[in-house]
């Protein structure tokens, strides 16, 4: 064969490849008829990527890991930059989605400030589909669920708090996969007050639940903060915070699970014939283990300073009015026994008094919280199962819609939620039952409920 025969066969070939409707993967970079889409940066992730028209795209949301046997609610992340937009503009619709609700995804130009996309750009084409107008104005963007927060945000935001004397930054261990520092903030002033109660926090059990990232923000600016509620916070309470339960999940772009597709969250595996289980099984996941092992453990056997809150952060796809919510435990009245009725006295007061500071913009918790979640291992399980009702151990859930205002959340409002943490830590009289509220008090909730027991407590169960 001549080389011009050659070189026309391999132009051709190119020519073909890149006409086809279906972009093929080429490692994180698809790319066809001049535009691309590109999740080679951390969290990135979008799945299979067709042309329908000549101005309309289909993007897959792709699976955790690729893996096609997890439920089909685990599909709720992606972060695409897309290259090359014409200025005649595009449509991109976003499909398999695992959730039914309307939502605004975000935009940035740089990669780094976001933005919500108007409302008339989104439209939703059935429940697990929307199409997003990009207008042209821009060639380039960045497109993603929700505003993204990825280890390297958290390292940034760390930095900025290092030389902080009040800080304290210690390793639990490194993630199994990206051999990541899963690590824990310890936030307390020098001064060595007896009566110092220990507040535990964790988040991110789910890779892209990023509220409780923000939340984090907003609550760890105030408790380092130079006035009295700081000087307060850390005079009274030494918190122990983990910032990323699941750096690997983050990194690989996962919306769920780790590395390895399972979901931590349900994972907090010990041994329910003894007393107080307080070390978990060699079952449970290495994440789970180093929490337990390094930090979880000690906290819960310290007299000293006994651990009397436990928050546990998540992210929750909702309505578009829903508010950010908590799991509240069991209940009043003869169904439960007194430790599990003072348990449900201290959430509820909890919850009241966060609200108190939010605006009432918290989703006024139910009736009765039921005790489904003794039947898993979630980490309030294992709380029960060594304190009982000692320990308030309880699930907040920052939501990605409106959530009450008459626009959709940013982070500016889930940081303005930790700061309304930080005043209900330091309002609250834990273990004092005769200083709280009444638990059926509603009047602090300003919003109708969107939820009713029995969709909480499913909720719950399957989070």
């Amino acid at each position: 064969m001549k080389k011009e025969q050659f070189l026309w066969l391999f132009l051709f070939f190119l020519i073909y490849s890149c006409s086809q409707e279906t972009i093929s993967e080429q490692e994180n970079k698809k790319i066809c008829n001049g535009l691309c889409f590109n999740t080679d940066f951390e969290s990135g992730s979008i799945g299979k990527i067709s042309k329908l028209s000549q101005d309309v795209w289909s993007l897959e949301l792709k699976n955790d890991n690729d893996n096609s046997s997890l439920p089909d609610s685990y599909r709720t992340w992606w972060n695409v930059k897309v290259e090359y937009i014409p200025s005649s503009g595009v449509k991109l619709r976003f499909t398999k989605l695992g959730f039914p609700y309307f939502f605004v995804p975000v935009f940035s130009i740089n990669g780094k400030d976001w933005k919500h996309f108007p409302e008339s750009a989104v439209k939703q084409i059935d429940p697990t589909t929307i199409e997003v107008s990009l207008s042209g104005e821009q060639s380039s963007l960045w497109i993603a669920r929700t505003f993204p927060y990825t280890t390297k945000d958290y390292t940034e935001y760390r930095n900025s708090i290092t030389t902080n004397p009040n800080v304290k930054i210690s390793s639990l261990g490194n993630s199994p996969f990206k051999n990541t520092s899963i690590e824990l903030l310890t936030i307390t002033n020098a001064n060595q007050n007896p009566d110092k109660k220990t507040i535990w926090i964790h988040a991110r059990t789910h890779a892209a639940e990023v509220g409780s990232s923000y939340v984090l923000e907003g609550l760890i600016n105030t408790i380092l903060s130079d006035g009295s509620l700081g000087t307060d916070l850390r005079q009274k309470y030494i918190f122990k915070i983990v910032p990323m339960h699941n750096p690997d999940g983050i990194i690989l772009g996962n919306y769920r699970t780790n590395s390895a597709s399972i979901n931590l969250e349900s994972q907090w595996l010990f041994d329910r014939t003894i007393l107080h289980p307080i070390y978990l099984q060699d079952t449970a996941p290495v994440e789970n283990k180093f929490l337990n092992k390094n930090a979880m453990s000690t906290v819960i056997e310290d007299e000293v300073h006994p651990v009397v809150l436990a928050l546990n952060l998540h992210s929750s796809n909702s309505d578009i009015n829903t508010p950010a919510f908590f799991f509240p435990h069991f209940g009043p009245g003869n169904n439960y026994d007194s430790q599990q009725q003072n348990l449900w006295n201290k959430q509820i007061n909890f919850i009241q008094t966060v609200a108190s500071f939010y605006d009432g913009r918290i989703e006024a918790p139910p009736a009765d919280g039921g005790n489904g979640f003794l039947n898993t291992y979630f980490p309030e399980t294992w709380f029960w199962y060594n304190k009982k009702d000692v320990v308030n151990a309880i699930t907040l859930e920052t939501t990605y819609s409106k959530a009450g205002y008459d626009y959709w959340v940013t982070p500016k409002e889930w940081k303005q939620l930790g700061v309304a943490l930080a005043h209900a830590i330091n309002n609250s009289n834990f273990n004092k039952p005769n200083m709280m509220k009444d638990s059926e008090d509603r009047s602090m909730f300003k919003l109708p409920s969107t939820m009713t027991k029995e969709q909480l407590q499913k909720m719950e169960i399957n989070h």
